[in-house]
């Protein structure tokens, strides 16, 4: 029985009925997975292309409409806040559609000094237009701010005087500008020093017809006062 035995387990051996025939079937199946993980990648590979081109070509027409040329916007015409309809151009405006249009009771506008004076003037003018209140006439500026003024006046060449705000009052590291004597037609604060904002460093309220204006603007500006006030009154007075 030992060599029969010996004969069956070497028959066995060599046909591959066990041992032999798991070798094979092993080293097969590590052969079909990449062929299953390749077949399996396929749609995944192709959908990632599909989408890589749909997504160069949204930015690609995304891009083209980016770079339209913007429509000319036409005027915009301010009904409700003076006597008679005041027509501005939509470029001005900081808030479009804050009821400028339908009659709101505030605009707030961003106005080239160019525009306003018709000269080559650089910067902006903001501009914020209000009623005016139904009360009688406040205190010139020169008396509203009369004690926190040190006694000090400054003439200046374009028709303003200069008076600094005391050390220790509400408006230290300001000074005041006045025109004709007490600032009753114009009058501003600007900062003394730097200031986080260059191109609102001063302010300014004045009143033309039924509007309030509170002006923003830059110091380097102050010498046009008188033409940027013009301006205003232009644009705002009860006269067309």
């Amino acid at each position: 029985m030992g060599p029969a035995l010996s004969a069956a387990t070497a028959g066995l051996d060599r046909d591959g009925a066990r041992p032999g025939r798991a070798f094979p079937e092993r080293h097969g199946a590590r052969r079909a997975a990449p062929l299953a993980l390749v077949h399996l990648d396929r749609p995944l590979m192709l959908g990632a292309v599909l989408g890589l081109a749909g997504a160069l070509a949204l930015t690609g027409l995304a891009a083209a409409w980016l770079a339209r040329p913007s429509k000319p916007a036409g005027p915009v015409v301010v009904g409700m806040l003076a006597p008679r309809p005041v027509v501005l151009p939509a470029a001005w405006f900081v808030r479009p559609g804050a009821g400028a249009e339908t009659g709101g009771d505030r605009i707030d506008l961003a106005i080239p000094w160019s525009d306003l004076t018709g000269g080559a003037l650089p910067g902006l003018m903001r501009v914020t237009a209000t009623r005016a209140p139904e009360t009688e006439a406040p205190l010139s500026p020169a008396r509203r701010y009369a004690r926190f003024l040190t006694a000090e006046a400054q003439p200046l060449p374009e028709g303003l005087m200069r008076r600094r705000f005391r050390a220790g009052t509400p408006f230290e590291g300001e000074d005041l500008y006045l025109a004709e004597g007490e600032g009753g037609r114009f009058a501003a604060r600007c900062a003394t020093g730097p200031s986080p904002e260059p191109e609102a460093a001063c302010l300014s309220e004045v009143r033309i017809g039924a509007l309030s204006l509170r002006l923003r603007f830059a110091a380097e500006r102050l010498p046009s006062w008188s033409a940027g006030l013009a301006g205003l009154e232009r644009l705002f007075g009860s006269e067309p």
